[in-house]
């Protein structure tokens, strides 16, 4: 893969990796115990709701169902802990699906996803918001909102170098359809972040509430990707 594929390509490769080591670094050196029992949980929560992935219409991407549970990570547990479960998260998009992922593939979407919690675990415990009320609150949109752009610019960067498309337009694409799961994503993390222990039963409801949304976007997604194939179909038969 990497034989054919662009420079370009191969450099974003290499920056989004060296990039990584800083959350991975900072987390190691300022690694504190966690709550094993609470940690545990939610790294199983992770691996399941990863599973629940919704190819995006004329995209070669997936979108998996995983926010809630990352930020939820980040809201609850150190960095080393939010880390974690992004590393988790990323073991289970890669492997089990039945397609074979080549390891540069692994290496990009593992450290994609470990610089977007990591930057969305310093945008949520920073002192930004220190002085409002509704800090918290702003803190968690903020957290989502860098999340949102680490983990989907550099994704729609790697396709666009490796198919010669354009970044710009793939990451507008990607915005259009994974923006509403975004909100919906922040808006469950700071439901369940209001509970002070990540116990089972706020996992389960969590869960339960991401299966439905991820069933009712998954009937929409698959809709709309219907209609255009319809509208294909009658173009050419003109």
């Amino acid at each position: 893969m990497t034989n054919t594929m662009p420079n370009k390509a191969k450099a974003l490769i290499g920056m989004v990796a060296v990039a990584s080591l800083c959350p991975v670094s900072f987390g190691v050196i300022n690694w504190h115990t966690p709550a094993w029992p609470q940690l545990a949980v939610l790294m199983f929560a992770a691996v399941l709701t990863s599973r629940l992935k919704v190819k995006l219409p004329g995209m070669t991407s997936t979108m998996s169902g995983n926010l809630p549970v990352i930020l939820l990570g980040v809201t609850q547990f150190g960095l080393f802990g939010s880390l974690l479960v992004a590393f988790t998260a990323a073991i289970a998009q890669s492997f089990g699906s039945g397609k074979q992922i080549k390891a540069v593939q692994f290496l990009f979407n593992t450290c994609t996803l470990m610089n977007a919690c990591g930057l969305a675990y310093l945008a949520y415990h920073s002192r930004l918001f220190a002085a409002y009320e509704s800090g918290p609150a702003l803190a968690l949109i903020l957290a989502a909102a860098l999340y949102f752009l680490a983990n989907t610019a550099p994704v729609a960067g790697i396709i666009g170098l490796t198919e010669n498309s354009n970044p710009f337009t793939l990451w507008h694409k990607v915005f259009l359809w994974s923006f509403p799961n975004y909100v919906i994503g922040a808006g469950l993390t700071a439901i369940a972040s209001l509970f002070t222990a990540t116990g089972l039963a706020t996992i389960a409801t969590l869960m339960a509430v991401l299966f439905g949304v991820y069933k009712s976007y998954k009937m929409y997604v698959d809709r709309a990707e219907e209609g255009q194939h319809k509208a294909f179909a009658m173009a050419a038969g003109h």
